[in-house]
């Protein structure tokens, strides 16, 4: 039998030595029973963990959270500037809106949502922010909005829960993007048997929840089979898990199915979504949603920039973090890059409100564009307005410069 040193208790003191696995989050629910049992309505909360995933720290903030409200009381003996406690472990980030419009990143974050409204706002936030660090494949993002939008939905109309918990990391040593939805309902099991379809165990349930069109009645039932099928076709990772069972998905492509995990009550079976998806990897959202009515990809944002002649309208000011430095030219050019992978409308890169640049900024967002794209493809989709003859002349010098440095380049090799 495995030892179980995840979790560490002494007393009603939880220490937790990791949290970076599902494990942790079960030998954390035992021990708080495990605690419960002995008389103790306090818990102090320790930790010397180096190790922080999703998976882990999500479903260990729900389950605080619904303790909490059961009236018992934690004190948390941590340095506040320690990750669990910045990212939200003990109190998630409530006000997600208001957050988002103030927090740089909405990464490494746990966000309570209680409203769709929350629910577009969070998904926005995620799809802008990796948007603008990195380049990614064709489908991926238009897959990414689907994905969250139907997952976060559905905690909020099938799972009897008033609310959800949601947290996201971007890994940029493998350009990988993971996610973990949380809610402390009743269960997939409860949820279905509420249906036509009769599952006779949990796992049972889930394996039905994600084939296509089966849910409970109040959906098209699509929802784990789209974000199943997006997962596996990008060679991603899924776990799906929902009272005592659970049921992954490896970037093979293997499925495995597990029954013993512990879950808070019989009333409260929960329901955990954890996936990670590879930014480097195409998704081919035509096959994926091609026998459920397809996806256009909407996004709040880009349908704001369309104009009436139907053109991208980007500012670059306003979309920007500043025209001084080479980072923040890429950071505008990765953006626009991925918006262009997106949606086959010309972009209009406006200056309008641009009164200096540096030459190393322009050069990485124009010249470096030119080369990614090629001349013919950046010439057909995207066109400049409303630059100084200052600024026009620095883009000039840094496309000749780019050009004939890759002519050199040639003639050498």
């Amino acid at each position: 039998m495995e030892k179980l040193t995840n979790v560490i208790k002494d007393g009603n003191t939880l220490t937790i030595e990791n949290c970076n696995h599902p494990r942790c989050v079960s030998e954390f629910l035992w021990k708080v029973k495990d605690t419960l049992n002995q008389g103790y309505r306090d818990i102090v909360i320790k930790s010397s963990a180096t190790s922080y995933f999703p998976n882990a720290c999500v479903p260990i903030a729900g389950i605080i959270d619904y303790y909490r409200k059961e009236g018992i009381d934690f004190t948390y003996e941590v340095d506040p500037n320690c990750y669990l406690a910045k990212c939200g472990v003990f109190n998630p980030y409530k006000e997600s809106e208001d957050i988002l419009a103030t927090e740089k990143s909405p990464f490494d974050k746990i966000f309570y949502y209680e409203s769709p409204t929350q629910v577009a706002a969070i998904t926005q936030a995620y799809i802008d922010s990796i948007s603008h660090q990195s380049l990614c494949e064709e489908g991926v993002l238009t897959g990414l909005i689907w994905c969250l939008n139907e997952v976060m939905d559905n905690v909020l109309t099938h799972s009897s829960s008033s609310f959800g918990l949601v947290m996201a990391q971007y890994h940029p040593g493998n350009n990988h993007i993971v996610f973990c939805i949380y809610d402390y309902g009743v269960g997939i099991y409860k949820t279905m048997s509420e249906s036509k379809h009769r599952a006779r165990t949990e796992i049972d349930a889930i394996s039905l929840a994600i084939q296509e069109g089966v849910g409970d009645g109040k959906g098209q039932g699509n929802g784990l089979y789209g974000l199943f099928e997006t997962v596996r076709g990008n060679g991603g990772s899924l776990t799906i898990t929902s009272g005592k069972s659970s049921l992954m998905l490896f970037q093979d492509g293997k499925v495995k199915k597990f029954d013993s995990i512990p879950f808070i009550s019989p009333e409260h079976k929960g329901t955990i979504i954890d996936f990670q998806l590879d930014l480097n990897k195409q998704i081919d959202i035509k096959k994926v949603f091609s026998t459920i009515g397809g996806f256009d990809g909407f996004d709040i944002r880009l349908d704001n920039m369309l104009d009436d002649s139907n053109h991208l309208i980007y500012d670059i000011f306003k979309n920007g973090q500043g025209t001084a430095t080479r980072e923040s030219g890429k950071y505008l050019r990765v953006d626009i890059e991925n918006t262009l992978r997106r949606n086959s409308s010309t972009i209009i890169l406006d200056f309008a409100n641009v009164k200096a640049v540096s030459s190393s900024f322009i050069d990485e967002l124009i010249a470096k564009m030119v080369l990614d794209l090629g001349f013919v493809k950046f010439n057909a989709a995207v066109r400049l307005a409303n630059m100084t003859d200052e600024i026009a002349f620095l883009c000039n010098r840094s496309l000749y410069m780019r050009i004939h440095d890759s002519w050199e380049s040639s003639k050498e090799s």
